[in-house]
């Protein structure tokens, strides 16, 4: 009778393991739930001054904030805003594949492999995914742009792996990303956190519990009040994607974990008010 209950049990584990992750995997990518608008008149009228509500509407219809809008106008490419516009709104086939033993992530498949365009990025800027999860608990994915003009990124990657940096490109295959970017700071410094990052915080390796216990301190908050980052730097002995991000902006005078706890998630980043969207594709906004 008892190995009766536990075969039992254990079916039901099962089941349920099964279903809580094929309900997280329905939410790798959302297309808008309203319909396409003719943008056209933003891209003949390029020198147009442009009124909160267009930036509001090209938001909704391209993912791009005025930030992003601004950039592509200044460089005279707005006529990317219909491509982006129309892969906003297509619906794309995912592929779920492990990364660990115990998490999966999705990458677009099928003749999307090359997702949403990422047409606009600064040093510094923060990219964001919910691409990955364990079981049916979806976490995600973080970076930080170290080189815009070359597209390169520092990431911690996947568990067994040291922090490297790597091609923005890669973004473009995932089924959803969200670009942020210091609030009402000069390009100046973000670069100059950029370069830090760059400079001081490739080659560490992944460590899943990063943030979880002070580095040699009793209070979380001394990691940036305390101390030169120096000091701080040679104590970093491992790190995950979004408390990477994190501890290089700490460094810097900037919290960006909205939540306040030990153990910073990508959407704790997300989700930080210090932050401002550049750029959405495939997810619901902040």
């Amino acid at each position: 009778m008892r190995r009766i209950y536990t075969a039992e049990f254990s079916l039901c584990a099962v089941l349920f393991l099964f279903f809580w992750t094929k309900e997280a995997e329905a939410d790798a990518h959302i297309t808008p739930d309203y319909p396409m608008a003719d943008i056209s008149c933003y891209v003949e009228e390029a020198e147009e001054v442009l009124s909160q509500a267009d930036y509001e509407l090209l938001f909704r219809q391209t993912g791009l904030s005025k930030a992003g809008v601004d950039a592509l106008k200044s460089t005279g490419r707005q006529t990317l805003l219909l491509t982006l516009q129309e892969r906003f709104f297509t619906p794309v086939e995912l592929e779920c594949a492990p990364n660990t033993i115990v998490s999966w992530a999705e990458h677009l498949a099928g003749e999307e492999k090359s997702g949403q365009e990422i047409p606009v990025v600064e040093e510094g800027d923060i990219l964001i995914n919910f691409n990955c999860h364990f079981f049916g608990w979806r976490n995600g994915h973080a970076a930080i742009v170290t080189d815009a003009k070359k597209r390169l990124t520092l990431e911690a990657r996947v568990l067994g792996t040291d922090t490297a940096i790597l091609s923005l490109d890669n973004w473009e295959r995932y089924p959803s990303f969200a670009i942020l970017r210091l609030k009402d700071v000069p390009l100046e410094e973000r670069q100059e956190i950029a370069e830090y990052a760059e400079e001081n915080l490739a080659g560490i390796p992944y460590q899943l519990t990063a943030g979880l216990w002070p580095l040699g301190n009793s209070e979380k908050e001394t990691y940036y009040t305390a101390g030169s980052m120096q000091e701080e730097e040679e104590t970093l002995t491992g790190t995950q994607c979004a408390h990477l991000v994190w501890y290089v902006y700490s460094l810097f005078g900037y919290d960006l974990d909205s939540d306040g706890g030990r153990l910073v998630t990508p959407r704790d980043l997300y989700e930080s008010p210090l932050l401002e969207v550049v750029q959405i594709y495939g997810m619901a906004p902040p």
